[in-house]
C-alpha cells in the first residue's frame, strides 16, 4: 500500500546533506588520530605515580638524614 493512501501522517523528512560527510572522506586526517593528539591518559597517570615516588624519596632521604 502506498503510503499517501495508507491514512499515515504526511512523510516531512528533511533531504540529506552529503557534504560533511564528503569532506570527512577527503581530509588526511583519520578520526583515530584525532583521538590520539592530547596527551594520553596512561602517560599523565604514569607521571603523576613518577612525581609521586620521587617525593617519597625525598622525604626518605631528609627524614633518614635528620635522625
Amino acid at each position: 500500500m502506498a503510503h499517501n493512501t495508507s491514512g499515515l501522517p504526511k512523510l516531512d523528512l528533511e533531504p540529506f546533506d552529503p557534504s560533511a560527510l564528503y569532506a570527512a572522506a577527503r581530509s588526511p586526517e583519520r578520526e583515530k588520530d584525532l583521538a590520539r593528539r592530547g596527551p594520553d591518559r596512561r602517560r599523565r597517570l604514569v607521571g603523576i605515580v613518577l612525581a609521586l615516588a620521587v617525593v617519597a624519596v625525598a622525604a626518605g632521604a631528609g627524614a633518614w638524614a635528620l635522625i
